[in-house]
């Protein structure tokens, strides 16, 4: 394609972003980027940086995005944002009426993650002081030299978590987080702990007590041939691979503090209970505040893990060929293969690897928090129920772009039943489902935020039966909400009653792929599409075209109008 290099052009800057625009005068060197009009390709990628050079004066009118642009003869426009573009372009020889031009733009860094839509970049949060409610607290209440403590805030009022967004910092140091929608975690050394240490959570000082274990009251490994029941407030110490045999058990106390040593794991044949309370939690992580240690292995199904009020710190050591799960390609603290696993109020923050990996299994899941992990896991053909739980922050709190699968939750192959819960602040998507095998998924009363790329990002394969129903959830402040990607004819998205807020698109039927074909249904009901910057979008990549029947609206608003489906009802404001 031919460039202009030594020539300086006046042109008029804009930034194409809906229907905005902004016309300045500037002069620039036109060395880099610079894409004549007369051989802009249709269903062509193109990347940043990007200039439009018209370089052909039998041109009458140009249309960019629904948008009239005034563009001279030897002038150029710089796009400066990655995303799908309809060019049209009318002539004044009456032969030859108007040419349309469908491209794409995008930035080297994102081009296998994201196609045809804007650089998503979550929009930051503002944080207030703390005026009324309640400071609930989850911390041990022993500790050891060498270690990292966990202490984990819920904000609430009349008993409710309240969605509040606070500043929090540990005293006298450098540490500080957030509370994010009423919930955060932090991780503190020990060489910076003291026995009453103190915390600063949105204006107010939160003080505990603790007390130091120095020496462990008990020393495992090897193999477990009988029943083990540890006392409350026990100190334990694992410092090789532990084998719990069949017709054995471990049942650990109250209070208990346990430390693993670094790459070890628990392999089990029989179940494993863990009873912490919430003003006495169980506490296990790694004895090196700064290695992981394994996790949790089992494909008996009298393997089961039962634990209530736990934390569970700094797993995941293994990325070699005997631990490389899923998506995410790293050791799970649960891998549980012909099993079942039950938590209630636990915990499970800064782990190297992913939190599940069921095969086969049954998972239930209430009151839980997964925070600054790879990905909470994926959940394979098994069945899965999960109630009143906040997963956040994959792998951290940065706003940093990553493209490394770092989802919340991936579920493939399962059924699942999800209320009551937040998925946020993930690198990649807030749920992602997606493979050759089918599965049933219903969310109810759920939020997803301040997702990268999808809140939810559902597929599958072939024509396998797959449905996902959306019921009262919330997407906001994702690159996109909900979308469909490659499918089934056989695939069946249902959202109702849901509210798609601020995202960089609301609703999507296509995906990033030119080799998918896309053939199942979004059927969207009784739900609001509004201030996005694009409401409702379809188009599939390989085809370079919409499927608008496989889109299906009923009673459903957006902010403006969508020449896609221009019968949608306008949000009146």
């Amino acid at each position: 394609m031919k460039t202009y290099k030594y020539f300086f052009f006046i042109f008029i800057a804009v930034i194409v972003s809906g229907c905005n625009k902004d016309d300045t005068i500037e002069i620039i060197d036109c060395q880099e980027g610079c894409n004549n009009i007369s051989e802009i390709k249709t269903q062509y990628d193109y990347y940043l940086p990007f200039s439009l050079v018209n370089d052909n004066d039998t041109i009458s009118k140009i249309i960019l995005n629904n948008e009239t642009l005034n563009i001279p003869f030897s002038s150029s426009y710089q796009l400066t944002e990655n995303g799908f573009y309809e060019l049209i372009l009318f002539y004044k020889n009456e032969l030859k009426k108007t040419d349309t031009i469908l491209f794409t733009i995008t930035s080297k860094e994102r081009e296998y993650s994201e196609w045809g839509i804007k650089a998503w970049l979550p929009a930051p949060f503002e944080t207030t002081l703390l005026s009324a409610g309640d400071i609930e607290s989850v911390y041990p209440r022993f500790y050891t030299d060498g270690i990292k403590v966990p202490f984990i805030f819920y904000i609430s009022e009349s008993g409710v978590r309240k969605p509040v967004y606070l500043n929090a910092s540990y005293n006298n140091s450098d540490t500080s987080f957030y509370i994010k929608q009423g919930v955060g975690s932090a991780n503190i050394s020990t060489t910076k702990l003291n026995n009453q240490p103190g915390f600063n959570i949105g204006g107010r000082q939160v003080d505990f007590s603790l007390s130091k274990k120095e020496t462990p009251d008990l020393v495992l490994s090897g193999n477990i041939t009988e029943n083990i029941v540890i006392p409350a407030n026990s100190f334990v110490k694992i410092t090789d691979n532990l084998n719990i045999q069949a017709g054995a058990s471990l049942t650990v106390g109250e209070g208990t503090l346990i430390i693993i040593d670094e790459a070890v794991d628990i392999n089990h044949s029989a179940p494993i209970t863990f009873n912490g309370t919430k003003n006495n939690p169980v506490f296990i992580t790694c004895s090196d505040e700064n290695k992981f240690w394994g996790g949790f292995i089992t494909s008996s199904s009298n393997g089961k893990v039962e634990a209530t009020y736990t934390i569970f710190c700094q797993s995941g050591y293994h990325n070699t060929s005997n631990y490389i799960w899923g998506h995410a390609q790293r050791q799970a603290l649960f891998y549980t293969d012909n099993s079942t696993l039950k938590m209630v109020n636990c915990y499970m923050l800064d782990h190297i690897g992913q939190i599940f990996y069921p095969q086969n299994s049954t998972l239930t899941l209430n009151n839980i928090l997964i925070q600054r992990v790879k990905t909470s896991g994926q959940i394979n053909t098994s069945t899965i129920t999960i109630d009143n739980s906040i997963f956040t922050d994959f792998p951290d709190d940065s706003r940093i772009f990553r493209d490394d699968d770092n989802d919340a939750l991936y579920i493939h192959a399962s059924d699942a039943t999800i209320s009551n819960s937040i998925f946020m602040f993930a690198k990649d998507d807030g749920l992602d489902s997606g493979g050759g095998l089918g599965g049933t998924i219903l969310l109810t009363n759920c939020r997803f935020e301040s997702c990268f790329h999808e809140g939810a990002a559902l597929s599958s394969d072939n024509s396998v039966v797959k449905n996902h129903t959306f019921v009262n959830c919330y997407f906001t402040n994702c690159g996109q909400g909900l979308e469909l990607g490659f499918s089934s004819p056989n695939h069946t998205i249902i959202s109702d009653n849901c509210t798609f807020y601020r995202n960089g698109i609301g609703v999507r039927y296509g995906d990033n792929y030119d080799w998918s074909n896309i053939n199942g249904r979004m059927f969207i009901k009784n739900s609001s599409c509004i201030e996005n910057n694009k409401d409702v979008w379809n188009m599939v990549r390989m085809d370079w075209k919409p499927k608008l029947q496989n889109m299906i609206f009923e009673n459903t608003t957006i902010s403006k109008f969508c020449p896609q489906y221009p019968n949608l009802t306008i949000h009146n404001n």
